[in-house]
């Protein structure tokens, strides 16, 4: 049986799922037409040098937006903005921090900033300190739904918190992201009164080394502004955000009576106690701010139906990097293209593969190409905040770095078991011969990360599709240690570029896969719903 169903999904790769196409309906047949040179040349064009990093507000974001948008053109989207255009502005502020203007004191130690912590910019205004004792409230995290309460017996008023940036890994996948976000630690910290906070990660955190994480604050933070031109999600009560460099992480708990190492395991084993640090900091932040003129693309294939065309798929993929900065193995040009030059090359195939079609889906397709994921999902919040489509958005995909460095055998389809949209996904699924997996690595916090997440804060149904880790015969690497080594050397790093052995075929896989759901959706009499009871659902389905 496995070998029957790898020699399928392999010849389906090869041949691009022809013998399915001719028993399939229009939809299905339309497969053919899917072309993976076309997802390596856009992928080629926007991860080159030329566009240096793609970074909000530069130069080279500018060009790539201008090559996407005569993409959409050459596609027939029309533009979905009330100027006839695609453009959506999108008011940035980019804040960041002066380290030698920034300083944090421990007791009597002054600290060094980079080697020990290092600050997020303050972005309601340039100059922000603060002076307080110390707290340490495990996870940081209040959730009743289930059962768990780091901050049940302390006073934290006019205290800094410090707390791991992780979640209970006794949470389910999804639930432990959630609880994992900055919003929603912060507005617990300033709910119990908190003035400031510090995260450590836990040590060897996957996720990213101390020295990602210093690289990755010197490109700053954005904010998008709101018609006041307040910076939205700016937490001002915080008078300091902090990161703890955790391989130095014993001084924030030398006065306290207890070892950092202790905290870690009695908070990892879910036996987390929250108690006074006693000690004090002193913290001062210095942010130096730039105004940017950022800007989404998007386009629509309006819907067939007349009474379903005003209900809305989005799709959605960020077209933003990192720009130019700090220099990794001599180069310090961040391509971003697998994250995500190859998003928004396979959502632009996915655009392609519907204007195909002899008649349009029944309800409106849209077309979203985002600025500042990597900066907090800044233009999908934006899009979604502030929409410009006449009528309903009833589900999101989001397209961001799917994996394709091997033949695409299951899909890990984030978000599909909170909602009908499981429905599509097990059907296309089936169609094309893949498997489904579960969340490989829940500590990730996967479901978080993606443009997706901005649509399930609104109550919106979404999908977040990655490949798993199955291999056909011949492949002799383990994927899932490559898969994740790849996060821990390649991500967010400027070699991240078109000389990694991608897949095209994979990638064309992922059109597909991405392609019928959202067709099915579409197709559907029935809008997409949260499943009863669901955790997602219950906190934002109503919005």
């Amino acid at each position: 049986m496995k070998l029957s169903f790898i020699s399928a999904s392999t010849i389906a790769c090869l041949l691009g799922f022809s013998a399915i196409g001719q028993k399939g309906g229009p939809e299905v047949k339309n497969l053919k037409n899917i072309n993976p040179n076309a997802i390596k040349a856009t992928m080629t064009f926007l991860a080159d040098d030329l566009v240096e990093g793609r970074q909000p507000g530069t130069r080279g974001f500018a060009v790539a937006s201008k090559f996407v948008e005569t993409q959409m053109m050459r596609i027939g989207l029309k533009p979905a903005m009330p100027d006839g255009g695609y453009i959506q502005p999108v008011p940035l502020k980019k804040g960041i921090v002066s380290e030698k203007l920034t300083a944090m004191t421990l007791g009597e130690e002054t600290l060094t900033y980079g080697q020990e912590f290092i600050a997020s910019p303050y972005m309601p205004q340039s100059e922000s300190s603060v002076s307080a004792p110390l707290v340490f409230v495990g996870y940081g995290i209040s959730a009743p739904e289930m059962q768990y309460d780091d901050y049940k017996g302390i006073d934290v008023k006019g205290k800094i918190v410090v707390f791991f940036n992780a979640a209970p890994e006794s949470f389910l996948s999804n639930q432990r992201a959630y609880f994992t976000t900055n919003p929603v630690k912060y507005n617990e910290a300033i709910k119990r009164g908190a003035v400031g906070v510090i995260a450590v990660n836990f040590p060897n955190d996957k996720r990213s080394t101390w020295e990602a994480t210093v690289r990755r604050t010197k490109q700053g933070t954005f904010k998008w502004l709101n018609k006041e031109r307040q910076p939205n999600d700016a937490f001002p009560v915080l008078k300091a955000v902090a990161t703890f460099n955790p391989d130095k992480a014993e001084k924030l708990f030398a006065k306290s009576g207890k070892t950092f190492a202790s905290a870690v395991e009695s908070t990892k084993a879910g036996k987390a106690e929250s108690f006074d640090l006693n000690i004090q900091a002193n913290i001062k932040v210095n942010t130096q701010f730039t105004s940017v003129a950022g800007s989404n693309l998007v386009g629509i294939i309006e819907g067939s139906d007349p009474k379903l065309k005003d209900e809305y798929i989005v799709y959605t993929a960020h077209l933003d990097h990192f720009g130019i900065g700090a220099p990794v193995k001599g180069d310090s040009i961040y391509n971003g293209a697998h994250d995500n030059a190859s998003g928004v090359a396979i959502l632009l195939e996915i655009a392609q593969t519907f204007k195909n079609l002899q008649e349009a889906p029944k309800r409106s397709i849209v077309f979203t190409i985002v600025t500042g994921e990597e900066f907090g999902l800044l233009g999908s919040d934006y899009f979604a905040s502030n929409s410009p489509l006449n009528g309903k958005i009833v589900a999101d995909l989001a397209i961001d770095m799917p994996f394709f460095f091997h033949p695409v055998l299951d899909i890990v389809p984030y978000g599909a078991q909170h909602s009908s949209l499981n429905q599509q996904v097990e059907k296309t699924a089936k169609i094309l011969g893949l498997g489904i997996s579960p969340d490989p690595f829940p500590e990730q916090v996967v479901f978080i990360r993606s443009d997706h997440f901005s649509f399930i804060k609104k109550g919106i149904p979404s999908l977040f599709i990655k490949s798993g880790f199955k291999t056909i015969p011949s492949d002799t690497i383990d994927r899932s240690k490559s898969d994740v080594g790849w996060r821990s050397s390649i991500y967010h790093t400027p070699q991240d570029d078109m000389s990694q052995p991608f897949d095209f075929d994979a990638a064309a896989t992922h059109v597909k896969v991405n392609y019928l759901i959202g067709y099915y959706v579409a197709q559907d009499s029935k809008s997409p719903d949260w499943n009863v009871g669901d955790f997602f659902g219950g906190k934002f389905g109503k919005k």
